[in-house]
């Protein structure tokens, strides 16, 4: 259950942060709006899941202290980041622009992260009651 509400989480993630940001430059008003939306997360959720698939992070693990899991997800974020600014550059056939890749570099990790130790406090708390085995 959790690899599937981790994933699904994640991707949600991605879209969310590529909607603010086609929104924040008069983009959402193009058609169809999930088609763009999806195409701008497109290159980061597929270099997320490689990276993310590498470092083991579709694994729960409610001991792992919360320090170390953000760190793990910052880590790996760093590596699926660059990751997915070369796979938008050879989509779209030139390079993004720094501020578009430091912008997208600290937005995406900080929900990513934040996400993450949400996700873990609420693991341990199932693991806790007895309600997740």
């Amino acid at each position: 259950m959790t690899f599937w509400m981790t994933w699904v989480g994640d991707l949600l993630i991605f879209l969310i942060f590529a909607a603010v940001g086609r929104a924040s430059h008069g983009l959402l008003t193009e058609d169809p709006v999930l088609w763009g939306v999806a195409r701008a997360a497109a290159p980061f959720v597929l270099a997320w899941w490689v990276v993310a698939g590498a470092f083991r992070l579709y694994r729960s693990d409610p001991a792992l202290p919360l320090a170390q899991t953000a760190w793990r997800i910052g880590l790996a974020w760093l590596g699926a980041w660059a990751l997915g600014l070369l796979l938008r550059s050879l989509l779209l056939g030139r390079p993004a622009p720094i501020a578009f890749a430091l912008i997208t570099l600290a937005g995406n990790g900080i929900l990513l992260i934040a996400w993450r130790l949400l996700l873990q406090v609420w693991i341990r708390r199932q693991v806790a009651s007895g309600a997740m085995r």
